[in-house]
């Protein structure tokens, strides 16, 4: 690495992905996590995935990885069997999801080192410099680097796709042209979104060599369909099957933000205003705004290359439910921006000028980058409450709790009773995932019969209907509930939830609240939200109460 100053940054850019990375650990509170890697291990069982969401590439991927991660830990003793790997995942999974959170990190700092490098060759050192800081302190970055999710991974996959077009366009070979297909063929079977880098390729290719050689454009794009079905082969092979997932997660995500009222652009404020106060800062987006217009100024070929696939995805995002990480695929286009500016600065005003704007840009998201790491850092209210519960309440007792709650040990005989009562007593000799926890919850010295409200489809569980406790309690009590574990959201419930919380707090005894705060209120920092890491979060996770029940 010839350049000391990218070696400080990403010593810089390490630490602040780094620190806190096992937070939660050995329990996992983000849902995205737990969904993600069951898919990726679920590999293990045939490659098709019959879960198209995503493509499947990250999945088999992933898969690979956690085949490493078997190979080293059988090296070196920790692992005596594929058996006790296996087995592993289910008593403690901290080195599934360590190791898969490892990639999110590797992958954050190759789009430092990238964007350094493709940013320097188009702009000069000093944008390069720039741009590989504003990477490595900008706020959703080092978030989302804590999680096994796609959004940081396919950030590297855009840098690596704009670094393969301007070889191709740079040396104009077929293969070249193909590397830069294969590219794009890798980033569309990660996440569909990336499909934006499609008319990015056309408009560099145009804009520098108009219809010159198009031939080697139109072979580009058939090496990376052939690479997107090598890849995902089964989004192809059950393609009905694949479009109406593609069309339920539209409703997710795209129709939600269409039922916001506004239909232009209707999710355009909160992006803007996350990027302002959180993701980047005032001043870094100010710097990234010039740097488009410094961009446009230097000729198309330039805003071709590094303005259309932003400028695509940033519209398409405009248009979706509304998450921060999303924005994870445009930034090191939004750096290069930056760092375009800072360049300029130092060209007309000098070096100090030059590196005291850039050290006050980083100043707003490395603030934030530092909060969220403390938060990271420490414990969830959900591990204290549940430690407080193992120790005060005695084991057997039957306890009602929300999903993604207190991850509380069930009892082997409400663990079978749940099979039981779902028809699914046969999922036991299949020896899968039921079977393995029902050991792990025969050996917990203490446990609870349990039961969650709501619906959901875990087989393990069962569940009790909101509208099953309109007109009172009774019908957990009927069941022997004589605690309840109350989750607080950071908005305000439906109503039937905030029925059920006010039936509590007036037919129960508060036992014990665990809060984020310590002195103040607002919203909490939760692992899948976008609620800001503010510096009077004592911890992360939602505010629980455990209440008693009268018998």
């Amino acid at each position: 690495m010839r350049d000391p100053f990218l070696l400080g940054v990403l010593v810089v850019a390490a630490v602040l992905r780094l620190y806190g990375i096992d937070h939660g650990l050995p329990f996992v509170y983000n849902p995205d996590e737990v969904n993600i890697m069951a898919r990726s291990l679920a590999v293990a069982r045939g490659l098709d995935p019959g879960y198209y969401l995503y493509p499947s590439f990250f999945f088999y991927f992933l898969f690979g990885v956690m085949g490493a991660l078997y190979v080293a830990g059988r090296a070196v003793g920790r692992y005596d069997s594929l058996g006790a790997f296996q087995e592993r995942f289910f008593t403690d999974p901290t080195d599934f999801y360590l190791v898969g959170r490892l990639v999110g990190v590797a992958a954050s700092l190759a789009t430092v080192v990238l964007t350094y490098h493709l940013a320097a060759k188009h702009f000069g050192r000093t944008a390069g410099r720039a741009s590989a800081l504003f990477v490595a302190v900008a706020y959703f970055n080092v978030r989302d680097a804590h999680y096994l999710k796609h959004d940081v991974p396919s950030g590297f996959l855009l840098i690596l796709a704009l670094w393969a077009i301007d070889r191709a366009i740079d040396r104009k070979t077929l293969k070249a042209y193909g590397v830069a297909g294969v590219s794009l063929g890798v980033a569309f079977a990660t996440h569909y979104y990336m499909i934006f880098l499609a008319p990015a390729f056309v408009a560099s290719h145009w804009a520098s060599r108009r219809l010159e050689q198009f031939s080697h454009v139109i072979a580009a794009g058939v090496v990376s369909a052939v690479t997107f079905f090598v890849l995902s082969p089964f989004v192809v092979l059950r393609l009905p099957v694949a479009l109406e997932h593609m069309r339920a997660n539209r409703q997710i995500v795209v129709d939600r933000s269409l039922d916001m009222g506004a239909t232009i652009f209707p999710s355009l404020g909160l992006y803007v205003d996350f990027l302002l106060t959180q993701g980047f800062g005032y001043l870094l987006v100010g710097l990234t705004v010039a740097g488009v217009l410094l961009t446009w100024r230097r000729g198309l070929a330039e805003l071709a290359l590094w303005g259309v696939f932003p400028a695509l995805f940033f519209t398409f995002l405009t248009y979706t439910f509304f998450a921060g990480r999303y924005l994870n695929p445009i930034l090191p286009c939004l750096a290069t921006f930056a760092g375009l500016t800072i360049a300029s600065l130092e060209t007309r005003f000098g070096k100090a000028v030059a590196v005291l704007v850039a050290v006050l840009a980083c100043l707003q998201p490395l603030y934030q980058s530092i909060q969220v790491d403390r938060l990271l850092a420490g414990d969830d209210t959900r591990t204290l409450a549940r430690h407080w519960i193992v120790e005060n309440v005695p084991s057997g007792e039957t306890l009602a709790l929300q999903s993604y709650s207190v991850p509380l040990p069930q009892s082997a005989a409400s663990f079978r009773g749940s099979l039981e009562a779902n028809d699914a007593l046969g999922e036991l000799e299949r020896r899968g995932k039921y079977a393995s926890l029902l050991e792990v919850a025969h050996r917990e010295t203490t446990s609870y019969a349990l039961y969650f409200f709501g619906k959901g489809d875990e087989l393990n569980r069962t569940y009790v209907g909101y509208d099953k406790l309109l007109d009172g309690l009774t019908p957990l009590k009927e069941l022997g509930v004589r605690r309840v574990v109350l989750r607080h959201p950071p908005a305000p419930p439906p109503p039937e939830v905030t029925a059920l919380f006010e039936r509590v707090a007036r037919e129960g005894a508060l036992l014990h609240t665990v809060s984020p705060f310590e002195d103040a209120h607002g919203p909490p920092y939760l692992d899948n939200e976008d609620w800001p890491p503010r510096v009077s979060l004592s911890r992360k996770g939602p505010k629980i109460e455990i209440w008693a029940l009268e018998p």
